[in-house]
């Protein structure tokens, strides 16, 4: 099939495609593209939560300031509850400290053991 005129005829590939090359390189694109958004995803996660807490999380609003100062207050002041009865707030501190004190002396006024208790909603379920 040559002329002089038009020259040699063009010659086609007529192997078939490789498959599996095609085939692992396609999958191999699908898992790194995978791991690229799953990456995208963490690190925008991850600013999001750092921008979250310096914005709204680590600043002390106004009220709370103000109500851990009553709390500070209550815990570590004296103050008459029942004048009439004697009955006083002690601080924690000293609360624990009076505690301490009279379970070294053994004029503990509760149990230091366990009672076993009774209930007569266990004994009729047994029956």
């Amino acid at each position: 099939m040559t002329t002089e005129a038009t020259g040699p005829a063009p010659e086609f590939d007529r192997t078939e495609p490789n498959v599996k090359f095609i085939a692992l390189f396609g999958a191999a694109t699908l898992f790194l593209l995978g791991v690229v958004i799953l990456g995208i995803q963490f690190y925008f996660n991850r600013l999001l939560e750092r921008e979250l807490y310096v914005k709204v999380l680590s600043q002390d609003s106004q009220a709370l300031k103000e109500l851990r100062a009553r709390e500070d207050e209550v815990l570590n002041s004296y103050r008459y509850i029942d004048r009439e009865k004697g009955t006083v707030r002690l601080p924690v501190n000293r609360a624990i400290e009076l505690l301490l004190e009279e379970s070294a002396q053994g004029k503990l006024k509760y149990p230091r053991r366990p009672a076993p208790v009774e209930t007569s909603g266990a004994s009729n379920a047994a029956n």
